[in-house]
Parts: C-alpha cells; sequence; structure tokens
C-alpha cells in the first residue's frame, strides 16, 4: 500500500502534465489499464501488483460504466488517481479524522428561518466571491492524512478574508506538526482542536512560503513513519534578520470558534448565509470515484449512507440544481482538483435530511454532524 500511495502521490504532482488528459465520466468506453497507467503516470513495483492493480482497475471501471448508465443516478463516478486502489486501501488511505477531546465552543449558532427579517438567499457559494475572494485554490493533503489541518486553515483563511479583505494562503504544516492535544499529524485528527491550538499560541498561523507543506509523501518517506517535526519558523530563515521579515509576514490569531446546532440544516444554511464557510467533519466512505453531479447515498435510493465520519472538509455553499430537481450542500476537499468537480463535491440537500440509526448523525455523508468555524484576529508580527 505504501508503493501505491507514493505512486498516488506523484500522478498528482504531474496534474499539468498527462493527467489532464484524463477522460470524463462518458468517455470510459474502451478505456484500458494501460492508458491508466500513462494517463496518472503509473508505476508498480512489480509484474505481480501491476497484474493486482490491473485486476482492481476493470473490476471498478465495469461498475462505474454501470453506474453512469443508470438514469436514476444523480451524480457520475469517474476515474482517477484512487481508482486502483482496494476497498481496504481506500479506507486506510481515507481515515484522517480522529474523534477529538474539544474545549467547549465560544457560542453556538441555532437554527433561524432569516436573518433580521430577510429571507435567506435561494443559494449562496463562495467559491463566486470576488470582493474579496475567500477561498484560496484547492489543495493536495497527499498521502498524509492532514485533512482536518486543511479543513480548518481554509476556515482560517476564509474568515480572516472575509474580517480584513486579504486572502492569505497559510500553513498547514504549521497546524499538522504544532497541534497538540492528542492529535497525530499525519494519523489524523480534528480541525476544532487546530482552532485550540491557534488560539493558544502567543505566534498564530503563519503563511505557507514562510512554513511550506511537507508531508506530501508522508508514508513513503520512512517506513516507521512520523508527522514532521514542529519547526521555530525563523530556523527555516537562519540568515535573515527576524524582524525584517517578520514584518512581512502575516499571522492569523483565534478568539475561540463557533459551532452550529448540530444535525440541523437551517442552523447550516443560516450560518453559511450569515457568517461563513464551515469546517465539517464527514463519512467520506464512498467518495472515492465521485466525478461530478449531486451524491445522494441514502438507502433509499439503494445505496447505504456512510455513516462513519473519516474526513474533515469545508462546507462553502448550498444551492439548487434545475436540471436534477436537487437542493445541494457545496463542500471543498482537499484531493486536487483533480478529483471530484475541480475539487468540489455537491451533496443532496433534501427536505429532510437521512440520520444515521442512532440519530446522532445527519446530512449526506454526515455532513452536519457538528460544523465548526474559527473567530479570526491579526496578530502583530512576532519573531519566534
Amino acid at each position: 500500500m505504501q508503493r501505491a500511495l507514493t505512486v498516488l502521490a506523484v500522478a498528482c504532482l504531474l496534474a499539468g502534465t498527462a493527467v489532464s488528459k484524463r477522460p470524463k465520466w462518458h468517455q470510459l468506453e474502451g478505456y484500458t489499464f494501460e492508458r491508466y497507467v500513462a494517463d496518472f503516470g503509473r508505476q508498480y513495483s512489480s509484474t505481480e501488483e501491476y497484474l493486482q492493480r490491473q485486476t482492481i482497475f476493470y473490476t471498478k471501471l465495469k461498475s462505474m460504466q454501470a453506474h453512469n448508465a443508470d438514469g436514476t443516478k444523480t451524480w457520475k463516478r469517474g476515474v482517477n488517481m484512487f481508482t486502483d486502489m482496494t476497498p481496504e486501501e481506500w479506507k486506510a488511505y481515507n481515515k484522517a479524522y480522529k474523534s477529538p477531546n474539544r474545549a467547549p465552543p465560544s457560542s453556538v449558532h441555532v437554527a433561524a428561518d432569516q436573518a433580521n427579517g430577510v429571507p435567506f438567499p435561494l443559494e449562496v457559494d463562495y467559491r463566486t466571491w470576488t470582493s474579496p475572494r475567500v477561498l484560496t485554490d484547492v489543495k493536495h493533503q497527499g498521502s498524509c492524512g492532514s485533512c482536518w489541518a486543511h479543513s480548518a486553515t481554509e476556515s482560517f483563511e476564509s474568515y480572516y478574508a472575509l474580517s480584513t479583505g486579504m486572502l492569505p494562503v497559510l500553513s498547514v504544516q504549521q497546524l499538522t506538526s504544532c497541534t497538540p492535544y492528542g492529535t497525530a499529524g499525519c494519523d489524523g485528527g480534528d480541525a476544532v482542536l487546530a482552532f485550540m491550538y491557534i488560539n493558544s499560541t502567543f505566534y498564530g498561523q503563519t503563511e505557507e512560503w514562510a512554513y511550506p507543506y511537507s508531508d506530501f509523501f508522508y508514508p513513503e518517506r520512512n517506513p516507521n513513519a512520523t508527522t514532521s517535526v514542529c519547526k521555530n519558523v525563523t530556523d527555516l530563515f537562519p540568515n535573515k534578520t527576524p524582524y525584517n521579515w517578520f514584518a512581512d509576514l502575516n499571522r492569523i490569531g483565534c478568539n475561540g470558534y463557533g459551532a452550529v446546532t448540530p444535525n440541523s440544516a437551517t442552523s447550516t444554511k443560516s450560518a453559511l448565509a450569515t457568517i461563513g464557510p464551515l469546517s465539517i467533519s464527514v463519512a467520506a466512505g464512498n467518495w472515492q470515484d465521485y466525478e461530478s453531479g449531486v451524491l445522494q447515498n441514502t438507502a433509499a435510493n439503494g445505496q447505504t449512507n456512510e455513516w462513519s465520519i473519516d474526513h474533515d472538509v469545508q462546507m462553502v455553499g448550498y444551492g439548487h440544481d434545475a436540471v436534477l430537481g436537487l437542493d445541494y450542500w457545496i463542500v471543498r476537499n482537499s484531493w486536487s482538483t483533480l478529483w471530484g468537480e475541480q475539487g468540489f463535491i455537491r451533496l443532496d440537500r433534501p427536505a429532510v435530511e437521512p440520520c444515521s440509526p442512532d440519530g446522532t448523525t445527519c446530512g449526506t455523508s454526515g455532513c452536519l454532524n457538528g460544523p465548526h468555524y474559527p473567530f479570526v484576529k491579526e496578530n502583530p508580527p512576532q519573531p519566534f
């Protein structure tokens, strides 16, 4: 599996070359494993592994084609960098959320039917905001289970932009390596714990250029892989006088975090319309080959909804698909723009949201189980 994940990471880095020619869901007829290997830059350790991956690929391809030919399905499945992974490998790759021991939120956003007497807009899509932009480009976590750090970073970026009009690109690696409270870095964590870390540290979160992401190839780098050690940022610039370059370094602070009423579609819609994007935890076990459309995965349409929360992402809006006649949530992922709708997924938003059998987790893919957002402040530049 480690070898496969390394090749996965290499393939993603080649996004601007061969991978850009990947076929869409309607172009899979006659698509071969040989072409897949070429398109995604795959390399395998042996002939035996090659044949194993080939079998996995053709089994998946047949399943995709049957799904896409079914006119009742509201989303399409396609090939991507995950197509030659077994279900067990996929589960292991994706299992990066860990249930945290959180401090209580600073406030809770409860349900509201309208804001200040004005109905909520029919749709909210932070991807389209330009004055200011509030979403940085979609990132890729690689083989590191740092989805939680990506989700938290994305929310820090968004709320700083909403507050100041400036959109920084912040350091995911700082949160991955430095967040305490029992997180396991590349082995999983929780966005709220990253909020708590930035709330507790004097320095806040620095920018990506000063503390770049280094755990993209996490599993293969060492047989007993560990997350990169937390670094003193000034050590990364040994030949510079700290105050000279820190004066140009944005740092994001945090004054706690807010929570949205769990499992409430109305509260979540209200928060998106009146506050901003939300860090959420989801059950992404069946997102592996999502390509486009509105994902429905409830028992009502022949599939079992995933309730095992294993992934952190950012919810960035809601809307309505007139062709499909479906309402949806818009979710930003951290698996690169080669996955989904340029790195995003739309989740079904029915009038009555589905819930797990025990009622503790609701929404398609469990997306409503606990949205959160940080209270962001601007920290003055300080040397470490």
